[in-house]
């Protein structure tokens, strides 16, 4: 179990619930990643921690009534113009539907924001009538490697958000007592410029939100140290490695 300020999550996901759509490159990768995992129709779909509502209007061919849940009201308010959904403002981690109620649920790129990932893979998993399907990404450990190495360079503080190790994600999904599948893959973004990476962080909500975070901000000196020191492709680009799981669960 990790310690997640929800709070903070929240205040994170609203603040950037206007700019999100101008960062959320990876969102749409590994959503459309998703996509193909899903069945082509269920009579009721829930996009879980579904943000601004970007795959809204493709999740609702999938189903006769889709849910959308996010802990952000502003997102959801985003999300409400792009298609007809019925909004959730909850705590994903707090379940708030009946056991064997869903034909399907996409989750992309929402359980990192998890308290406690082995319960949430299997309250979700709890939530699929017999023959539905669950399928979601994370970021596993070695995410933002680049990043944190660079940081670790400045000083001993944690910067970077912990992801679950690929194994451990293994082993839950292995106690939920379900047939699963899961796969890894490693998607690289560049940026033309450092802080280009750090805007599509904060753009998309996803700054650092544990509780041990690094406190103060970040000062004109140590921004330049962090600038030389971070790798750089040969077109002088900085880039970033995002390590994700994409995994399915079967009710």
């Amino acid at each position: 179990m990790q310690q997640v300020d929800k709070h903070k999550v929240a205040q994170a996901f609203g603040r950037a619930a206007h700019s999100y759509e101008q960062h959320n490159e990876l969102q749409r990768r590994s959503g459309n990643a998703l996509l193909q995992r899903l069945p082509e129709w269920g009579d009721t779909g829930l996009d879980l921690g579904c943000g601004s509502g970007w795959f809204a209007p493709r999740l609702k061919q999938k189903a006769g009534q889709l849910l959308a849940l996010d802990l952000s009201a502003d997102m959801l308010h985003q999300a409400a113009k792009k298609a007809e959904i019925e909004t959730i403002c909850a705590d994903m981690d707090a379940m708030p539907l009946p056991k064997q109620s869903l034909d399907w649920i996409f989750a992309n790129l929402c359980l990192q924001w998890s308290a406690d990932s082995a319960r949430w893979l299997r309250g979700w998993s709890d939530r699929l009538k017999p023959g539905g399907v669950l399928v979601f990404s994370t970021l596993l450990a070695g995410s933002l490697h680049e990043l944190e190495s660079s940081w670790r360079q400045l000083d001993d503080h944690a910067h970077i958000n912990r992801f679950i190790a690929f194994e451990a994600l293994e082993q839950q999904l292995a106690a939920t007592g379900r047939r699963w599948q899961l796969e890894q893959v490693d998607e690289r973004l560049c940026y033309p410029q450092l802080k280009d990476l750090l805007l599509d962080l904060k753009g998309i909500g996803a700054n650092r939100v544990n509780v041990d975070r690094r406190p103060g901000l970040l000062g004109k000196q140590a921004w330049q140290r962090l600038n030389l020191i971070y790798p750089k492709d040969n077109q002088g680009h900085s880039v970033a490695t995002y390590r994700l799981a994409y995994g399915v669960i079967y009710g």
